[in-house]
């Protein structure tokens, strides 16, 4: 099993544009509305894109609506089976973002809730372009000589 990080973090607040204001002028977080439809959901970017740990802020839902953290998974069914077999317990079932991934919340043995997630689209590293075979001198010389004579 590969180890796994935490990739995304969310905030619940009651006074969404209180809250948005205090974690900017403590931290200089941006926040920028995600336009999700019938869900007052706002982006957090804590850093320069890339280096740093992106979040969410939404208005709270329930009085024992906490902050928690998303653990990147490659295959969120499994994880969801280690997390309960390890002692963790389902607190919001396997759900879909659309276009975006799944989700899944739980609670440790001791009731520290977290989730689980894992994007639409598997994240691969980058593929290094493959090199080109050179060219045979003799060919390369007859292209270009012919490509020439139209030319001129």
């Amino acid at each position: 099993m590969a180890t796994q990080t935490i990739v995304h973090f969310e905030i619940p607040a009651s006074d969404v544009a209180r809250m948005r204001s205090f974690y900017s002028a403590c931290f200089g977080w941006k926040f920028q509305d995600s336009g999700m439809p019938g869900m007052e959901y706002w982006m957090i970017s804590t850093g320069p894109m890339g280096k740093s740990l992106g979040g969410g802020m939404y208005r709270r839902m329930g009085p024992d609506d906490r902050p928690r953290n998303f653990v990147g998974v490659e295959d969120i069914d499994s994880a969801i089976e280690r997390f309960l077999s390890a002692g963790g317990s389902q607190v919001v079932g396997k759900q879909e973002v659309p276009k975006m991934g799944w989700s899944f919340i739980g609670a440790d043995p001791e009731g520290n809730v977290l989730a689980l997630w894992q994007p639409s689209a598997p994240m691969r590293p980058a593929r290094r372009p493959s090199p080109r075979k050179a060219k045979p001198a003799k060919k390369a010389a007859a292209r270009k000589g012919h490509a020439r004579k139209g030319r001129r």
